[in-house]
């Protein structure tokens, strides 16, 4: 029988990997990505069966091992709230306010606006030369460029934005 609980921790593995598939992907660039990503039932296919994943594991490990899956879940717990608190407004607008006082400290004859697309490149070095100037130029202050990088990074949209009425026109 231990056989299951293995097998549960197993398809945990899966689960965490299959996530960390998904950031890759979604790394490269849009015409690198698989064709698959683009289909609108492939979120929801992929999230139930990330679930299905997760919750059949966590039932078979805890049927074998429930101390060691008490463990696996302070752990698994933990490491979610810590990512939560690195990739939390309140930590990236102190970074970038930390890196833009220390260039502005470095460098005080440049402006506010070239410091800050010095940060933005060095945060995301991809993103090409226009996106990273238009978000210094719409974006005077350290901590609404965080903003910014933050919804850029988290693929949300402004408030009003509907791509399809762009694709009416």
């Amino acid at each position: 029988m231990r056989g299951f609980g293995l097998a549960g921790f197993g398809l945990i593995v899966a689960y965490l990997l299959s996530g960390l598939w998904l950031a890759h992907v979604r790394e490269k660039p849009v015409y690198e990505r698989p064709a698959l990503l683009v289909h609108p039932w492939f979120r929801t296919a992929y999230s139930a069966c990330r679930g299905i994943l997760f919750l059949t594991g966590w039932v078979l490990a805890v049927q074998e091992f429930p101390r060691v899956s008490l463990l696996v879940v302070l752990v698994l717990v933990g490491s979610w709230a810590w990512w939560r608190f690195l990739h939390g407004r309140p930590h990236r607008r102190r970074m970038v306010r930390r890196a833009f006082d220390r260039e502005k400290a470095r460098d005080p004859a440049a402006g506010d606006v070239q410091i800050l697309r010095r940060i933005v490149h060095s945060m995301h070095p991809r993103w090409g030369n226009e996106l990273i100037e238009q978000i210094a130029a719409d974006n005077p202050t350290p901590e609404r460029v965080a903003d910014m990088v933050l919804r850029l990074e988290r693929g949300a949209l402004p408030s009003g934005f509907n791509p399809s009425r762009m694709l009416r026109r």
